[in-house]
């Protein structure tokens, strides 16, 4: 075959001669199938560029290290899953991975290869820097600091904020071992945007869309991939990359692992940069008696804690997947999903509670997840009776008990905790206690909870919140006050207002703009509970408040309307 063009489409072009079969030409193909038991090779001075599958259905596909998987805003090429056997692709291949545009802030990384790769090769595409800068192969700045780093299990203390497991790489090139780009290595990259952009000191702003490329032989068949466990308690940390040029299921290759006793806790760990101002590390439950499927992109890697050292993560080619899961910000429906928000709605952090008669109130390895340490300048967590922080916290459900919640920022501003998920016992209730300001706040579906971080130390930290199990003297308090919920919040075409109280009066509804001028109002007559819609199509984008008063009763809560 010889391409000097573009075969577009949805289809696949396949090689399945009898003999062997050769590949010229500089051109791309959007699938690409070798089914052919007698090989299929590229000649000199070519290129096959493959836009979305390249398959190995039969025989050895010999690269000539010309064959590359293309990256774009739409979607990034990979390798299916390869047979169990004859087949195989020899010589390197060249990954590309598309970056979008979005926050300057560091990404976790990862890349597919049997052997480790320098530095040097992602530096083409994006400034790395580092001690010595261009001397070292990085990119020279005015204080040449580190952007890329590994993690080291061994020295590391996850109970330390600047946690010493995480080393710089001190050079682009790999002439000693600590500089190398490893075999199922995760690593975190700082990311200013393309090559020359965001190299000064400043804010987190909005950056452009680059492309990254990387080369050498990939990892194929089953893969092992070994983690490691210090001697010391805070020691079990592993930060691993996806080992295929493909998305994978690391929710099934965790919950093979846990149900093997081989990693501590119920969750594992991706690194989310468009939480808070600099990104965040994001809990994802490992699924309980069946796998939780997580298929997470190429070039990626997630974060587990090891229960020994040496024991296995085991990858097959039948984890591999041709889509990734995008949305990383799911709530989960087995859980209380708690997440913080700032006043523009953008979410900094979440915690999830879960209510089982089988654990306990301590850190319980078969039913809690740790939060991981780390220099975020917004955490929120429960902490255990064992005082230790985590991010999945199971518990018995017991009336009058509480989970303890601890939040600390490094701004002074507003917050919103926002319930999105509640996974309660039938006909029980749960409590936000704010005590410092003495408020109980009932949770349902979408309830928000606005409090201000200032400069007094009692606004944060880890007695300022809780969670309250049914406590019988509130909960007889609200059961007579007026409660009023809305959804969605923030809103486009309509909100839906629901609202209950324990006497029946007459009900008016009102929403103002923030100068107070009433723009709505609707009488709903003599009621105890009920709902009301309110179409927002007239309404410009902005915040109005929501008054809603039944007899001498009256709530205003906040509206965004998009």
């Amino acid at each position: 075959m010889s391409n000097n063009g573009t075969v577009s489409g949805t289809g696949t072009l396949s090689m399945n001669g009898t003999a062997p079969q050769l590949v010229s030409g500089i051109g791309t193909v959007t699938n690409f199938d070798l089914n052919n038991a007698t090989g299929a090779s590229l000649d000199t001075v070519s290129r096959l560029t493959v836009g979305n599958t390249l398959s190995v259905t039969s025989g050895t596909l010999y690269t000539l290290d010309s064959v590359v998987l293309n990256s774009d805003s739409t979607i990034t090429a990979r390798v299916a899953s390869l047979p169990s056997s004859g087949s195989v692709i020899t010589g390197n291949v060249r990954v590309m991975q598309y970056i979008g545009w979005g926050r300057r802030a560091y990404r976790f990384w990862a890349h597919p290869f049997s052997n480790y790769i320098p530095l040097s090769q992602i530096e083409n595409y994006i400034d790395v820097t580092g001690p010595g800068g261009a001397s070292n192969g990085f990119t020279t700045t005015t204080s040449n600091a580190s952007s890329a780093f590994r993690y080291n299990p061994y020295v590391g203390n996850s109970a330390n904020p600047s946690d010493p497991g995480w080393r710089q790489f001190a050079s682009a090139y790999t002439t000693i071992d600590s500089n190398r780009f490893k075999k199922y290595q995760g690593i975190r990259i700082f990311y200013r945007g393309s090559k020359g952009e965001g190299l000064g000191y400043g804010p987190y702003v909005v950056i452009d869309p680059t492309v990254i490329g990387m080369w050498g032989p990939l990892n194929q068949g089953n893969q092992n991939v070994y983690l490691c466990k210090g001697t010391g308690a805070n020691q079990d940390y592993n930060m691993v990359g996806n080992p295929y040029p493909s998305a994978v299921d690391i929710g099934t290759v965790v919950y093979n692992a846990k149900a093997a006793g081989r990693i501590t806790g119920t969750g594992f760990y991706l690194w989310n940069p468009y939480l808070g101002t600099a990104g965040q590390f994001q809990v994802f439950p490992i699924g309980v008696g069946a796998p939780s499927p997580y298929y997470l992109q190429a070039q990626n890697c997630f974060q587990v804690r090891a229960a020994a050292d040496s024991v296995q993560l085991n990858f097959t080619e039948a984890n591999k997947s041709a889509t990734a899961t995008s949305n990383l910000l799911k709530t989960i429906p087995e859980y209380i999903s708690l997440v913080v928000y700032d006043a523009n709605y953008h979410p900094y952090d979440m915690t999830y509670v879960k209510f089982n008669d089988n654990a306990t109130n301590e850190e319980d390895n078969d039913y809690d997840a740790a939060k991981p340490s780390g220099a975020a300048d917004v955490n929120f967590y429960s902490l255990s009776s064992d005082s230790h922080k985590l991010s999945i916290d199971a518990r018995p459900y017991k009336a009058e008990s509480v989970v303890p919640l601890g939040f600390t920022s490094s701004y002074a501003q507003e917050y919103i905790i926002k319930s999105e998920g509640m996974a309660v016992p039938n006909g029980g209730k749960v409590y936000l206690h704010d005590k410092l300001l003495k408020q109980y706040v009932l949770l349902q579906q979408g309830t928000e909870y606005r409090f201000n971080v200032t400069a007094d130390n009692n606004t944060q930290g880890e007695n300022r919140f809780e969670l309250s199990v049914a406590p019988a003297d509130v909960v007889a308090a609200q059961n007579k006050g007026l409660q009023v919920t809305m959804m969605p919040n923030p809103a486009t075409d309509e909100v839906k207002i629901n609202f209950t109280s324990g006497t029946k009066d007459m009900v008016s509804i009102r929403v103002l703009d923030l100068s107070g001028i009433s723009i709505y109002n609707d009488n709903l007559g003599m009621k105890q509970n009920g709902s009301v819609s309110v179409p927002l199509g007239n309404f410009a984008s902005g915040v109005y408040m929501v008054e809603l008063t039944q007899g001498n009763q009256k709530v205003v809560q906040r509206l965004i309307k998009e």
